[in-house]
């Protein structure tokens, strides 16, 4: 991922969806109290990275949220830890490199799983490759989505076919985002109304409803 300040070019991180481990502990006494799989994962992501020796972030998410790819949570997670916002981010000059891109069959070589990284570099707006394609150079396999939001859209509904400019009409406003996780909602504050001096407020950061309705009364 490229940068565009003065802090070192590049960061490089691991997303991994990781649905199979639970991070609390078992209460039954037949269980363990930390799970195998959770010791499994960490001595193996501690082999790994010290075996590559290289300023690596993981980042591992354990539920079907906000955080499981192809959603963007731990994109999102991931700027915050390294105070970053979306447009300090150089997105053309980034690369997303996954498996989970959804290859169909080619001979003795099956399928893929899924599509989530795919999916997410999209949502992210970075460029995508397989680890054959960016570390190999082989050429690009045919792939399949399920859902691809481009059949659904119409030339003439392109919300960048004729850009509405967003201003600020009231010295009191509120901006209300209605979304799926990883359609804009994020880009488009980022880009368009922290410049004109809008404050986000989310439940994804805040966690609770009585935090994000006392935020939204302090900024008011």
């Amino acid at each position: 991922m490229s940068t565009q300040t003065d802090r070192p070019s590049y960061l490089l991180a691991i997303l991994s969806n990781q649905a199979g481990i639970t991070l609390t502990p078992s209460t039954s006494s037949k269980a363990p109290s930390t799970p195998k799989r959770l010791t499994d994962f960490k001595t193996k992501a501690t082999a790994f990275l010290t075996a590559l020796d290289l300023p690596l972030t993981l980042y591992a998410a354990t539920k079907h949220d906000t955080y499981r790819k192809p959603r963007t949570g731990m994109w999102d997670t991931l700027l915050t830890d390294n105070a970053l916002s979306s447009s300090d981010v150089d997105l053309a000059a980034s690369i997303f490199v996954g498996d989970a891109a959804g290859r169909t069959d080619a001979g003795k070589v099956k399928r893929d799983f899924s599509c989530s990284d795919r999916d997410m570099a999209s949502n992210i707006g970075v460029p995508f490759a397989t680890p054959e394609e960016f570390f190999l150079g082989e050429a690009a396999r045919p792939f399949v989505r399920t859902f691809e939001p481009a059949v659904f859209l119409e030339a003439s509904h392109r919300t960048d076919a004729s850009p509405v400019v967003f201003a600020k009409k009231n010295p009191v406003e509120v901006v209300v985002f209605v979304g799926s996780p990883g359609s804009g909602k994020s880009t488009f504050f980022w880009d368009h109304l922290q410049p004109l001096g809008f404050e986000r407020v989310n439940q994804d950061i805040l966690k609770t409803v009585g935090r994000l309705l006392m935020m939204y009364w302090v900024e008011r």
